[in-house]
Parts: structure tokens; C-alpha cells; sequence
């Protein structure tokens, strides 16, 4: 007897890269394609942090309750209103299994995290996407198709990184308000993915208290440089957060998980540290690739695009083998762009010597 899987499981265009293809990352190279948190004083927190856990946390199963009081007094919600989940990547595909079912309109930008087409495969939703267009100032959408988008198809679910990622962008607080408002009027579930908070500091969290239609997913990896342990949450109304209570597994994440991140919280300082610190070599870095008549793109995030254009071959050669980067985006609004994920200004300076270096030799 054959298998009966899900239909949308059949759709070839669904594929998902497996472990075994996997390559290790040289450990010579600046690893500056992933928006991994490069600060060497924040790791050596986390490293004085993990040294402090028991070997219980390895033989027990989780006990979250003081992570949870911990975290709703950073977030300043009610504790009810939030949900840990396997990165903010966990909390997306809850907000999908939730609330998406088969045929169901979706829209979501595009380009943005891989997850969030892969999950509309996944759920066999009707997806209706949210393009960013190519402009001097970078990609960009307008926010009346967004909104018009909202009004005119109800989607069941609309979203909307910010910033987002790839591009960085990011959209005021007065539009996503506008969007939220629509997004209750017609019954939408509207998903603010702040996977990049506080490199931007604004965040739509404070809204979820008067509003059930408003989930915001949020990570650790980034800001907290805790991505190897795979934590993030969900923050929304109480009654929505319940809702997705009913789709977690026995236990959220890991004890380890759970043991490091509730004593993270107790250094809120050194993690805001390191988010000043890589936004100073943003700004470091931007200076000088502008300087050297290089384009650079505003973003919020903690990575940038830069455009080395026609020095791009010479520029590619001399980071070959030293720093590993995005060096090109197959979406019209990035195209000519490298990305690199940013650091302090120590570590983006070495990079900057060897783009700088390509370009007085003449590439």
C-alpha cells in the first residue's frame, strides 16, 4: 500500500536541503554570511554563562516558568503573551500551522526569509507576494499596495519582517499601524518577524496587548548571539498565544536552551554592548566603502549590501579564501550587491583592507 502524505508535500517545488550536503565553514575564513553575532565580548559571556549551568541541564527536562517571568519583564508583556519556540523560525511555523490551511491566501514579501515561502509551500497556501522593487535608496514596497493587498484579498495571514532580511528594510511605525488596523478590520493575522531587534530598536511587541490579530516572532540568535542553541519566541495577545500553546511539542526547547538564555537575561548590558559596538562598525565600514566610491544601501539589520561594480571581480578575488559573504542576490532589487553580515570595527576593518587593497591594485 502506498503512503498518503499531505498534498502539498507533493509539490516538487518544495525541496529542502538535507545535513549530509552540508559543508563545514573554514575556521581561517571571517564568517560574514550568515547575520551571526561576531562580538568577541558577548561570546565571552555566553561562554562564563554556559560554564555556570550543571550537568542537569543535559539529564532533565526543561523548567521554563523563570525564563518566562524573565523575558515578559524585557519584553514588558504579559507573561501569558509569549510562547519559546526553536528559534524565531519556530514561532513562524506555529503562527502557520495555527492559522493556515490548505488553499488559504498568504502574502509575504519578496524577497525575504527563506522560511516563509517554504512554509507557504509547505501549508498549501495560495500565496500572494509582496514584491520589493530596485530604487536609489534600495528595495522598497509601497505601503498602499500593502494595505490594498490586505483590503481588497483578506488574506489569512500577511507577513512582514522588519527589518526584513534580505533587504534590510525596514517600515515606519505609523504604516504598520495603518496595516495593522486593515489587517483587524478584515480578520488577518499579521506575523512582525523582529528577528533583528534591537540592532532596530522600535518594535511592534507593546500593540500585541490590545490586539489578537498581531504576532511578533523574535530570536535570540542575532542581538543575544545565542544561534547555535536555537531559542527564540512568539509574543501576541494572551487568547492568541493560547492558540498556539495548543501546537507545541511537550517541551519548547532544550533545558540547555532554557538554563542559558534565563541567566542571558541577567546581562541585558553586555548584549546591548555588543549591539552598539556592531553598529559602530557598521558605520565604520559604510564610511569607508563609500569613500572608495563604493555603493552602499541603508538597511536596519546587522548585516549591508555593498556595490563594488565593475571592481566586483578583483574585490571577490581578494576575499577568497579570508572572508565568507554573500556575494551576490538573485532578486532584481538587490542585484549588483554583496552582503556581508557586520562585526566591531576591528573585524570590519580587516575586511575593509582587503576590499580596499582589491581596488588599489587596480581591479
Amino acid at each position: 500500500m502506498s503512503i498518503r502524505p499531505r498534498a502539498s508535500l507533493l509539490n516538487p517545488e518544495l525541496r529542502r536541503p538535507h545535513a549530509l550536503d552540508s559543508k563545514p565553514r573554514d575556521p581561517s575564513n571571517l564568517w560574514l554570511d550568515k547575520n551571526e553575532n561576531q562580538d568577541s565580548a558577548l561570546a565571552q559571556t555566553l561562554r562564563e554563562v554556559l560554564e555556570s549551568i550543571p550537568t542537569t541541564a543535559l539529564t532533565t527536562y526543561p523548567e521554563a516558568g523563570e525564563l518566562y517571568r524573565k523575558l515578559a519583564a524585557w519584553v514588558d508583556v504579559d507573561p501569558r503573551g509569549l510562547l519559546l519556540t526553536p528559534g524565531s523560525d519556530g514561532a513562524i511555523r506555529l503562527v502557520f500551522e495555527a492559522f493556515v490551511e490548505p488553499g488559504d491566501p498568504v502574502a509575504h514579501t519578496v524577497p525575504t526569509f527563506a522560511m516563509y515561502p517554504v512554509y507557504s509551500q509547505m501549508f498549501g497556501a495560495a500565496v500572494s507576494p509582496i514584491e520589493y522593487r530596485a530604487s536609489a535608496a534600495g528595495p522598497v514596497i509601497d505601503p498602499d499596495f500593502v494595505l490594498r493587498a490586505v483590503r481588497e484579498r483578506a488574506p489569512k495571514l500577511l507577513c512582514l519582517p522588519n527589518p526584513d532580511s534580505p533587504t534590510g528594510t525596514v517600515l515606519p511605525s505609523q504604516v504598520l499601524r495603518a496595516i495593522l488596523t486593515e489587517c483587524e478590520r478584515v480578520g488577518t493575522v499579521m506575523l512582525i518577524d523582529e528577528a533583528y531587534h534591537p540592532f532596530y530598536a522600535w518594535s511592534a511587541a507593546p500593540w500585541t496587548a490590545a490586539s489578537p490579530n498581531l504576532i511578533v516572532a523574535r530570536t535570540f540568535a542575532k542581538a543575544w548571539g545565542a544561534a547555535g542553541l536555537r531559542i527564540g519566541y512568539a509574543v501576541g495577545h494572551p487568547d492568541t498565544i493560547a492558540l498556539l500553546h495548543k501546537m507545541r511539542p511537550m517541551y519548547e526547547v532544550s533545558t540547555l536552551a532554557v538554563e542559558c538564555m534565563a541567566r542571558m537575561m541577567d546581562h541585558e548590558a553586555q548584549m546591548l554592548g555588543a549591539v552598539a559596538r556592531i553598529n559602530a562598525g557598521k558605520d565604520f565600514f559604510a564610511r569607508a566603502m563609500r569613500a572608495a566610491g563604493f555603493s552602499v544601501l541603508p538597511g536596519e539589520g546587522n548585516f549591508i549590501h555593498v556595490a563594488f561594480g565593475e571592481r566586483a571581480a578583483a574585490v571577490q578575488a581578494a576575499l577568497a579564501g579570508k572572508v565568507l559573504y554573500r556575494a551576490v542576490s538573485d532578486h532584481p532589487s538587490l542585484r549588483g550587491y554583496s552582503r556581508f553580515s557586520l562585526a566591531p570595527q576591528a573585524v570590519m576593518a580587516r575586511v575593509a583592507d582587503l576590499i580596499l587593497g582589491a581596488g588599489a591594485d587596480g581591479g
